[in-house]
């Protein structure tokens, strides 16, 4: 019978020392590089490390368990590695994820939250597919929760969000500092929460740039690549055409090839664009769409952290924003 493994053989695995095993698995490493970071968790998934559950329990904790509730996020390939981020640092913690689909239903969120209730799990994390606001039931004041990628307009939630308005700002400037002026914004639909914030984020880096607002260059009817073809059809029809389009998101950037295409146009010679969200289709368009990630996996794990942390961290109406990264490739 193999003995179970310990952190000299994790860190023996991943070519490190023990202090810096110690530090990613107890979420200390923001000073070791990510790729030091990512050696050290391949070695506990391949070595089925887990922790000394004695030393790592919460005082609090009493089942070892923690309630997953999502809409469609499981079902969900493009946003699963929310579940995969918050599933590894709680198994580093001694503890198990009790993952609910519930399709976005009302009835079967109130099942899931009596059930996890019951269970007397230490905690629940509920996550939507897209940032938005959400009624939860008021049975969850009773227990430490946390939202991701969802608020509640009442504030009595945490919640833990992808920086839309800053990822809008980086994509625009992105543009800007490849030398482009005439910038066009392919929109969306003006009542999804994550769309209106990379508005913001568009303008204000218009205006630090100098750069006069054009009502002209700005399409808002589109979400889908059928409305992301319509709209650069549209803005390249003017009689100044855009010389960037910045997509609200990799399937309006979609939409917005082809179109390009069709008008003999290249990409980034003659138009240079950039995409939101990193969806997986986006390194295998020609050329490679430049975009913005939407960053799933420390969404969950950063949920997951705010649950482990002290009560007096856990302030109910707590907001806490994380960064998109810009992922480059050869659109701009």
């Amino acid at each position: 019978m193999s003995s179970r493994p310990t952190i000299k053989s994790v860190a023996a695995e991943a070519g490190v020392s023990t202090t810096t095993v110690s530090l990613v698995v107890n979420n200390n490493a923001d000073a070791i590089p990510e790729t030091t970071r990512e050696r050290v968790w391949q070695a506990v998934r391949k070595l089925g490390y887990r922790p000394n559950p004695s030393a790592r329990a919460l005082s609090s904790s009493q089942t070892h368990t923690i309630g997953f509730i999502t809409d469609v996020i499981a079902s969900s390939g493009y946003a699963g590695r929310t579940i995969v981020g918050a599933q590894e640092l709680s198994w580093a913690n001694d503890k198990v994820l009790l993952i609910v689909n519930t399709g976005g239903d009302a009835a079967i969120t109130r099942a899931a939250v009596d059930m996890l209730r019951d269970r007397q799990v230490d905690g629940i994390i509920y996550a939507a597919m897209s940032m938005c606001a959400v009624e939860l039931p008021a049975e969850l004041l009773t227990m430490p929760t946390v939202l991701v990628n969802a608020y509640d307009p009442q504030d009595r939630f945490p919640s833990i969000l992808a920086d839309e308005e800053l990822g809008g700002y980086a994509a625009t400037r992105a543009l800007i500092e490849a030398g482009h002026r005439r910038i066009g914004l392919l929109y969306g639909l003006p009542e999804v929460d994550a769309g209106r914030e990379r508005l913001a984020g568009y303008r204000r880096a218009l205006a630090e740039a100098g750069i006069a607002w054009d009502d002209r260059y700005v399409r808002s009817d589109c979400w889908f690549p059928e409305g992301g073809h319509r709209s650069t059809m549209a803005l390249m029809a003017l009689e100044q055409q855009p010389t960037a389009l910045f997509c609200i998101n990799d399937w309006v950037a979609m939409g917005c090839y082809e179109a390009l295409k069709e008008l003999g146009l290249s990409i980034p010679k003659d138009v240079a664009v950039i995409g939101y969200d990193n969806h997986e289709l986006a390194g295998l368009l020609r050329p490679g769409l430049t975009t913005m990630q939407l960053p799933h996996y420390e969404l969950g794990r950063k949920a997951v952290e705010y649950l482990l942390g002290s009560p007096e961290a856990q302030a109910a109406n707590r907001m806490i924003r994380v960064p998109c990264p810009l992922i480059r490739r050869s659109s701009i």
